[in-house]
């Protein structure tokens, strides 16, 4: 039979290389949670909770799905660790869609694969290869109150699949699932001054993220708690027009795992000129996992309808930063 020890091996290492943010989320399990969707966000340096304006708004803040106002499908693929393995891929789809008079409601499907590993037993000799992969699809919605406020919430399903049964030493699966929630609000500011100075188009973000029971995978010693995280938003448009939109945004992450870990900082901006091409750069700051570094991207758009994104994310010192790849289609 296999080694559990091989077993677990493979999972820390999977889960510490699948994403930069499992440092700063704790010890948890479900890694897909983690990976933040769209190259457009990610190029902003991983802060999107006040903008929320397309098919991630799920991921991102719930509440911003009340304020788009048109349907829309977002897709993300994005190699994880490129330098170790090629078959190591993170892959997000998302849809809104605007019930009028009612609301927005959304749906979103992250796939996480960690890719095939070598089974061993009480021999050096292989056994075979197993593959590792987590899926969560989710539902959600949203409602605006009045017109400056939106509250929203998803639901989401999480399966683990860790290893077969034949690969592990208690000949059981290696799997394990649980349930989660979302809550977001968000916040469109009136109009203010300060001094002579004129404040529009200012929105603040709150998230609540993954709320549910632990991951029990084989025994209940060995559950693994999902990576709640609070998340704190804001962003501000200071160029508004037909030719060019500008914005400047900030985020604080706040790890609910385990209250030792740091906050994460994120930082970033976007300059779109004549809704045609978007320049994106950023910046996170993450103590726990030893990521201090800018994160920037490109964005296309095509008859204000598609948009290609790419984005260039840095992770841990020890690996090599990753390209993610999205499009967006607006109908």
């Amino acid at each position: 039979m296999a080694k559990m020890t091989r077993l677990i091996t493979v999972s820390l290492l999977i889960m510490v290389s699948a994403s930069a943010a499992a440092f700063a989320q704790g010890e948890s399990g479900a890694g897909s949670l983690i990976i933040p969707p769209g190259a457009r966000a990610n190029g902003m340096g991983q802060s999107f909770g006040a903008i929320a304006d397309d098919a991630t708004a799920m991921w991102w803040n719930p509440a911003g799905m009340g304020f788009v106002d048109h349907n829309a499908l977002d897709l993300m693929h994005s190699q994880l660790v490129p330098d170790l393995a090629s078959d190591v891929f993170f892959e997000y789809i998302g849809g809104i869609y605007r019930i009028k008079g009612i609301g927005t409601v959304g749906f979103a499907l992250q796939y996480l694969t960690y890719g095939e590993w070598t089974v061993t037993g009480t021999t050096p000799d292989e056994l075979g290869t197993a593959s590792s992969w987590e899926i969560a699809p989710m539902v959600g919605g949203a409602l605006k109150l009045g017109d400056q406020f939106s509250v929203g919430m998803n639901l989401k399903f999480i399966y683990v699949s860790l290893a077969p049964a034949w690969a592990t030493l208690e000949g059981t699966e290696g799997t394990g699932s649980s349930v989660a929630v979302d809550f977001g609000g968000m916040w469109k500011v009136p109009d203010f001054g300060i001094s002579s100075v004129k404040v529009r188009r200012l929105n603040l973000g709150l998230t609540v993220s993954n709320l549910g029971p632990s991951i029990t995978y084989m025994n209940r010693d060995q559950a693994a708690a999902l990576p709640r995280n609070l998340r704190g938003s804001v962003a501000w448009a200071p160029i508004w027009s037909d030719v060019s939109k500008w914005y400047v945004t900030g985020e604080v992450n706040r790890p609910m795992v385990e209250w030792k870990r740091s906050n994460t900082y994120h930082i970033g901006t976007e300059f779109v000129y004549s809704n045609l091409i978007a320049l994106r750069l950023g910046y996170i700051h993450d103590q726990d996992g030893n990521i201090k570094a800018a994160t920037y991207g490109l964005g296309f758009v095509f008859n204000d309808r598609v948009r290609i994104d790419w984005a260039s994310v840095p992770q841990s010192q020890e690996l090599a930063r990753v390209h993610r790849w999205s499009l967006g289609v607006n109908f």
